[in-house]
């Protein structure tokens, strides 16, 4: 891979780490904030459903399927198969720059 795109790589996985875990706190510290994570769960799973029809398996689906997992929104025996990863909130190490 060429050094620039995995630097903006690299850059992209910050950011997304970043918003992923405001989103978090967001959810923790709101009135309503589970039942928006809820929502947004529900949301992933229309738009993984959608993509899978027209791309399973593409970069768009396997984001959403691991949207879902570090939202919690699937049990470890979950029929669609995501299961459950463990996150820096559950006692995974975070990793990445400034981790």
């Amino acid at each position: 891979m060429d050094p620039g795109v995995q630097d903006e790589v690299e850059r992209l996985r910050v950011l997304v780490g970043a918003f992923e875990l405001a989103l978090g706190h967001l959810f923790e510290a709101s009135p309503g904030g589970s039942e928006a994570r809820a929502r947004l769960a529900a949301d992933l799973r229309e738009l993984l459903a959608r993509t899978n029809e027209r791309q399973a398996g593409s970069p768009a689906a396997q984001t959403y399927e691991a949207l879902l997992r570090r939202l919690g929104a699937a049990a470890p025996d979950d029929p669609s198969g995501l299961g459950v990863v463990p996150t820096p909130e559950q006692g995974l190490p975070p990793v990445g720059p400034g981790a």
